[in-house]
């Protein structure tokens, strides 16, 4: 009998909607930190935060998926995903326990209210429909070329006098 890989995603709330993202691509969830604006910037990116030493770039999923952008609040979860070109930190409403599941339940997103090029699908769950972020689709490579010329741009003006 062949195992079936499970899906293990990290679950969160973003407004009043239910996503999650396959744990993989989760660094760990940090406390809200205070992020510094990056002139020249993506309009999907908040800014920039130094966790370490590392720059990482504040990405506003809300506003990527076209949905508003919720209040700023005191404590506000960030979670630390791990693209394929750089790290990123998403702000979120709230983060729940890992949960796993049936590759085979992923439905693709029909929904036209969504952009479906965001999401990996859909998953039907008891409490209703959770949706699979992409995160490669965060940014695009436009983005991805200003984020990057920005934070070089950023870091050049710090070293001078």
């Amino acid at each position: 009998m062949q195992k079936v890989e499970q899906l293990h995603l990290l679950p969160f709330r973003l407004g009043e909607h239910r996503l999650a993202i396959p744990v993989a691509e989760v660094i760990k969830v940090l406390p809200a930190v205070l992020w510094t604006e990056l002139p020249g910037s993506p309009l999907s990116v908040d800014g920039v935060i130094s966790v370490k030493g590392m720059l990482l770039a504040q990405v506003d999923l809300a506003r990527c998926l076209g949905w508003p952008s919720p209040q700023l609040q005191l404590w506000r979860p960030l979670i630390w995903l791990k693209l394929r070109n750089r790290q990123i930190v998403i702000p979120v409403d709230e983060v729940n326990s890992v949960i796993s599941y049936d590759p085979q339940q992923l439905i693709s997103n029909t929904d036209p209210q969504i952009n479906s090029n965001q999401l990996k699908g859909v998953i039907q769950t008891e409490q209703g429909i959770l949706l699979i972020q992409d995160i490669e689709q965060l940014l695009s490579a436009s983005d991805e070329l200003l984020l990057q010329n920005s934070m070089q741009a950023s870091q050049n003006r710090e070293l001078l006098p």
